[in-house]
């Protein structure tokens, strides 16, 4: 088996205790959600009962790993067009400025980014991947 699908089987997976953790879940509902996905209920009730054993321990590793490092407390943007230049193909292109400003620390920083549209788009995606994998861990 290749790495990409084996990488989406197993947070597949993770999304299960993740999703049981994120809500607080009871082991009985585990077990219920697992036998609603289709596994046996032999199975179901072994997870439910390392469940019991182990959630609280899940728990204060969960909340161990939760950092809040360079936190984003604002954002400015500005898109804009190039008129003038001395390279003829930079002309006309469209680009964005952005201020982002972060908390490091004690204190909050201003970092200014420039990007052309196929950057911002490229960004924009990388966002929305970094968004859907804190989705799937927190």
């Amino acid at each position: 088996m290749s790495h990409g699908p084996l990488k989406n089987i197993v947070k597949s997976i993770l999304l299960v205790p993740n999703g049981a953790m994120k809500r607080s879940l009871t082991a009985e509902h585990v077990k219920a959600d697992l036998i609603a996905l289709g596994l046996n209920e032999e199975k179901a009730g072994y997870f439910a009962d390392q469940w019991t054993l182990h959630s609280v321990a899940l728990s204060r590793l969960a909340l161990g790993q939760t950092l809040m490092v360079n936190q984003l407390i604002d954002m400015e943007w500005k898109f804009g067009v190039t008129v003038g230049s001395s390279e003829l193909q930079k002309v006309g292109n469209i680009f964005l400025q952005l201020k982002l400003v972060v908390k490091k620390g004690h204190g909050t920083e201003n970092v200014y980014m420039e990007l052309t549209l196929p950057q911002f788009y490229n960004f924009l995606h990388e966002l929305e991947r970094a968004k859907t994998s804190l989705e799937c861990f927190s």
